[in-house]
């Protein structure tokens, strides 16, 4: 069996889906961003090595510099304290020569030769312990002599 045609109704046939062009054609949405291009990823890398780079480089000046100040202490330090040991010994020297110029019997001798007489005995004054204070001194009115 065949279908019968009638003159009224046209053979149906399927439909296709509109075309649209180009321009009217929707980009799909985008959830994430697009990755940045190889160009700013190198570029990226290139500023992250410098500056690793000159991190590390300026570490070690910093590190160079800092030994060089502690050297340049160091060498001061032991000219000062050549200094000092001159100073110290000069000073040890001019103390016994000060105590030989001191010295009794060089006094005595001295005073003999000006025409001194020496006494024959000698008075020592009695120690005074120096952690005992003394009395304080009397600066009031004297007071008028008593009579007897």
């Amino acid at each position: 069996m065949t279908p019968v045609a009638t003159g009224a109704a046209r053979p149906s046939t399927p439909r296709a889906a509109p075309r649209r062009s180009r321009s009217s054609v929707r980009p799909a949405l985008r959830l994430v961003e697009r990755a940045p291009s190889t160009r700013r990823r190198r570029l990226g890398r290139r500023a992250s090595i410098w500056l690793s780079v000159a991190m590390v480089a300026g570490s070690l000046l910093a590190v160079v510099a800092g030994d060089d100040l502690v050297t340049q202490g160091q060498i001061r330090l032991a000219s000062i304290n050549g200094q000092l040991s001159k100073a110290t010994a000069t000073n040890k020297t001019e103390q016994v020569a000060v105590a030989q110029k001191a010295a009794p019997t060089r006094v005595v001798r001295i005073a003999e030769a000006q025409g001194l007489v020496a006494t024959p005995q000698v008075n020592y004054l009695p120690e005074v312990p120096l952690d005992v204070p003394l009395p304080a001194p009397q600066t009031g009115p004297a007071a008028p002599p008593t009579r007897r």
